[in-house]
């Protein structure tokens, strides 16, 4: 965490930022005293430019928004889902109103549905050895196109440069001020360095505390297998 914090306090003093922020982990940064949630992955670039295309007119009629994510074993498959639910959310730019969910030990299928009817699937699996990238696939379909953040006919995301030799090596550089940093890690410092800029505190508790009642009531329908409704 000190090199994102460096990286942070870098930004904050060349933009003149006066408040004060610290990274307490990439999943939480302190302003001025209160602890805050800074949803770090919606920084990335594969989902804002998601998130452009289901709310310029690209994208026309969305029905379905499918998901899947892959992570390590012992994960926290229901963290997860507070992530996947979120990005839905954000990238839709629409509430979700129910939720039914299917788990079984490390795995978990999800159906949500937004207020004006479109359906989010969510498959969710811990599968992945120790130390292994998470993979994930987000995809929206619509009656005009389909836009999804892994090229076409391709199942892992693709880096910049690769170079291959003695010892394969791989580089991709998506923000000119942080070199060096990964994409999870120049979202958590993006993040984190907006909230202390925009200074919509409100907001983002608003988020946090809408998804973690959506996650109790997926645990609930896991529960009892009935949908939930918000």
């Amino acid at each position: 965490m000190n090199r994102l914090q460096e990286k942070l306090d870098l930004l904050l003093e060349k933009y003149s930022v006066a408040a004060k922020a610290v990274l307490k982990d990439d999943k939480t940064v302190v302003i001025d005293g209160m602890e805050l949630p800074i949803l770090s992955y919606r920084s990335e670039r594969r989902f804002v430019e998601l998130k452009n295309m289901v709310n310029n007119g690209t994208l026309v009629g969305i029905s379905v928004m499918r998901v899947a994510r892959i992570i390590g074993k012992g994960s926290d498959i229901y963290e997860t889902l507070y992530r996947e639910l979120d990005l839905c959310q954000y990238i839709l730019q629409r509430k979700i109103k129910s939720i039914m969910v299917m788990a079984n030990d490390n795995v978990l299928n999800s159906i949500a549905t937004t207020e004006d009817g479109i359906v989010c699937t969510i498959e969710i699996s811990a599968t992945l050895k120790e130390g292994e990238i998470p993979k994930d696939k987000h995809e929206i379909i619509s009656q005009r196109g389909i836009a999804c953040d892994v090229v076409v006919d391709a199942q892992l995301k693709q880096d910049s440069i690769y170079v291959f030799g003695q010892e394969n090596k791989k580089y991709t550089d998506v923000d000119f001020e942080l070199y060096g940093l990964s994409i999870e890690e120049i979202a958590v410092v993006r993040a984190a360095f907006g909230l202390a800029q925009n200074k919509n505190y409100d907001e983002m508790k608003n988020i946090d505390a809408n998804l973690c009642r959506l996650v109790e009531m997926a645990k609930k329908s896991a529960a009892c297998g009935e949908r939930e409704v918000m």
